[in-house]
């Protein structure tokens, strides 16, 4: 029955519908705005105005007020006047770095330029994983592009960041030890990073990781002064509170954590759960960097296990989802599949699309759901893969009969 479903006039098929409905919903959203509101009396990209206005702020000299409500809010006001509400910096100051250019350019401007160079960059980087013909068109109507073109959000840029990086450890270990150093604007996402690269003994990549960070970090001080960092600690109990008191929808978040606080679980429940979830999968990603199976299939679990172990995830951060899913579908393609592995991969693809809306009406987040069943099957592979080639090792070679 897969097969028959998997064909590829199908998957040819099926992301071009996707991608007419992404048009004809975004014409109709941008008929219905006004003065760059949406008809949510949102910015468009209402994400995207916290990195303009961080920008902004920054250039005027007064980068540590990107932690300040009140001098964000007027800062948002430059870029979108009419909009009524604040969107928070969390970000730590290495992030502004990398923003900083942005509000040198009309909003709108800054916006389509931020998404469409960073696309690029993602789209590249998915490519080369999965050099096939329909892999340019999944990628485009991948849901979680969509998701992270209408916020404006930075997912893009991550998971080329991390992408990148797990495409070149094993052959350039120095760029692939900057691309994860350059990665730590986002240090949630680096939980498991350092453990991967020390079992799989990529001592290199490691210590040039490490040195990036501190260099990035470093950097930052050097911009904006020390006061941005003292700033940020300050901020880290106000953005806890934002985190933890529901006041992003846990709907939003597909975590175990919110799942579980969604369903009505008390804060320590859904902590402990998230803790258990996570030592789980850092224990099986050790081992299968350990056991130095197939990059591809390390990487794979690695990403998977990365959104599996974070309590704080968005449904925009599934753009990291396309390295497992190109990593996993191209061994299915050269190795054959078992049996669910196909549909669990066709849901990992569209699970952006409707995670959010199936929480909110049924308060069951199957996000993290799929998240694990990919993991599953990616550590698995990775395994599998491993134990043949340590057969194939130990076999005696086959010799004719004489």
């Amino acid at each position: 029955m897969a097969s028959r479903f998997f064909t590829a006039h199908r998957l040819s098929a099926y992301p071009l519908i996707f991608l007419v409905v992404y048009i004809m919903a975004a014409v109709a959203w941008m008929s219905q705005t006004t003065d760059l509101l949406d008809p949510r009396q949102k910015p468009i990209g209402y994400d995207f105005i916290t990195f303009w206005g961080g920008s902004w702020l920054a250039l005027q000299g007064n980068a540590a007020d990107v932690f300040d409500a009140a001098k964000m809010f007027a800062a948002e006001k430059v870029a979108v006047p009419g909009s009524d509400r604040v969107y928070l910096w969390h970000y730590p100051p290495t992030f502004l770095a990398i923003v900083l250019p942005l509000s040198l350019i009309p909003y709108i401007w800054s916006y389509l330029l931020w998404t469409t160079g960073t696309f690029a960059g993602y789209a590249w980087i998915v490519r080369k994983m999965a050099p096939q013909p329909q892999t340019l068109l999944l990628l485009t109507a991948f849901p979680a592009t969509f998701m992270n073109f209408f916020h404006g959000q930075n997912g893009f840029l991550t998971a080329a960041l991390f992408g990148g990086a797990m495409l070149v450890l094993e052959r350039r270990p120095v760029v692939a030890g900057i691309l994860i150093g350059l990665l730590s604007y986002k240090p949630h996402f680096g939980l498991l990073l350092p453990l991967a690269l020390l079992c799989g003994r990529h001592w290199t990549s490691f210590f040039w990781a490490a040195g990036t960070t501190i260099a990035f970090a470093a950097l930052s001080v050097a911009a904006f002064g020390p006061d941005i960092w003292i700033a940020f600690w300050d901020n880290a109990s106000l953005a806890r509170s934002v985190f933890e008191d529901g006041l992003v929808r846990w709907a939003k978040i597909p975590s175990t954590y919110a799942a579980l606080r969604l369903a009505g679980a008390d804060l320590a429940v859904a902590y402990a759960a998230q803790i258990a979830v996570a030592a789980g999968v850092a224990a099986t990603v050790a081992l299968v960097w350990w056991r130095r199976a197939p990059l591809p299939l390390r990487a794979a679990t690695l990403v998977t296990g990365t959104l599996a172990a974070t309590p704080y995830l968005f449904d925009y951060d599934f753009t990291l989802l396309a390295i497992p899913i190109a990593f996993v579908a191209m061994d299915g393609y050269m190795r054959g599949w078992k049996t669910g592995e196909r549909p669990v991969l066709a849901l990992a693809w569209v699970m952006p699309l409707v995670s959010t809306g199936v929480a909110e009406r049924l308060h069951v987040q199957i996000g993290p759901i799929c998240v694990l069943a990919l993991f599953i099957i990616a550590a698995r592979r990775a395994l599998a893969a491993r134990d043949r080639q340590c057969h194939a090792r130990r076999s005696p070679p086959v010799t004719g009969a004489v």
